[in-house]
């Protein structure tokens, strides 16, 4: 598939995914507006990493053992047929042009203005640089863009969970003293590049765009659908400590599996919840983790910590095993 950058930008940086993994492109790229609006509510916070949030990559089956590298000190989860279905990864060393990161910035704040909350939309850009020359994004041409609506009422956004079948994502039973639920968020199922139906549609929204550029004669380099959507793939809920409103983020994805990005000062090991197994990565630079699979409902949870000192290793052993029904 080649080297494949923005809409996957962060992807390639912070995730090994394999070549069966669901949509990434446009997942990673949700991320980003989620990143947005959160970065606009720090205040002064640190930085919610982008990797912590890009990382987490869903797409597997049934989560059965662990298995950890002795030479790398990786754990992998593989399920019944052997297959990898949830990992810990390095980060990758690899970066964009300037020129091109740039560019593609940009042209993702143009088509962003022009997205009502709950919109999303898909893009191509008329420009041989970014679609062939500069060898990094040529694999991808067309890209997508998603404004999020931020549900504050808990109620408004179960709400939405039914309305989009999008993945269960019920408020931990336990939660640290001075931590509440400060606003929940959905990102939608887009085409995807992958699966025999969704490559047709996939392909026939890159031939019109394609051929709209190709039509014109405005000088115009940027094209734009607006896409229907109404099949969630992800859940957010984000928890204040009462100074940010995003202290806390839980995330819930359909899918088959999930890379967590270790940096090279993390560590990582496998822990019990109740009869679930997990993976917890304590990481003071870039937050704690906990992830899991619930193989009942076929949802990777990941729980991230984005406030140094915010919670105890207990603290998110104890959130993570109220999540859990026996």
């Amino acid at each position: 598939m080649g080297n494949i950058v923005d809409p996957i930008e962060e992807l390639r940086q912070h995730s090994v995914p394999d070549s069966h993994f669901r949509d990434v492109e446009f997942v990673s790229r949700v991320r980003q507006h989620m990143e947005d609006e959160q970065h606009k509510r720090r205040s002064g916070l640190r930085s919610f990493k982008r990797k912590t949030v890009m990382s987490i990559i869903i797409s597997s089956v049934l989560l059965v053992s662990f298995t950890a590298y002795a030479a790398t000190g990786h754990i992998q989860i593989f399920n019944s047929k052997g297959e990898i279905v949830l990992k810990t990864a390095d980060p990758s060393s690899s970066g964009l042009p300037a020129k091109l990161s740039n560019l593609l910035e940009e042209y993702r704040t143009r088509v962003k203005s022009t997205l009502k909350p709950g919109e999303l939309a898909a893009y191509y850009i008329k420009d041989d640089y970014i679609n062939k020359d500069n060898g990094y994004d040529t694999a991808n041409p067309i890209k997508f863009e998603y404004q999020p609506i931020d549900y504050l009422s808990y109620k408004d956004f179960q709400k939405e969970l039914v309305r989009t079948s999008a993945p269960t994502l019920e408020m931990p039973g336990y939660l640290p003293k001075g931590v509440k639920f400060a606003y929940g968020q959905v990102f939608p199922f887009g085409p995807a590049r992958f699966g025999e139906k969704d490559r047709v549609e996939y392909d026939e929204l890159k031939q019109r765009l394609m051929n709209q550029a190709e039509s014109s004669n405005s000088g115009e380099k940027l094209f734009v659908e607006k896409l229907d959507w109404s099949k969630a793939f992800n859940s957010f809920v984000y928890l204040s400590d009462g100074k940010s409103s995003t202290a806390v983020s839980i995330m819930a994805g359909y899918g088959q599996s999930a890379s967590l990005t270790k940096s090279l000062k993390a560590s990582s090991e496998k822990i019990q919840l109740k009869h679930v197994e997990a993976i917890y990565l304590q990481d003071e630079s870039d937050g704690d983790r906990i992830s899991w699979y619930d193989s009942k409902q076929n949802i990777v949870y990941t729980i991230m910590v984005n406030v140094n000192g915010q919670m105890t290793k207990n603290d998110l052993k104890a959130m993570a095993e109220s999540m859990i029904i026996d």
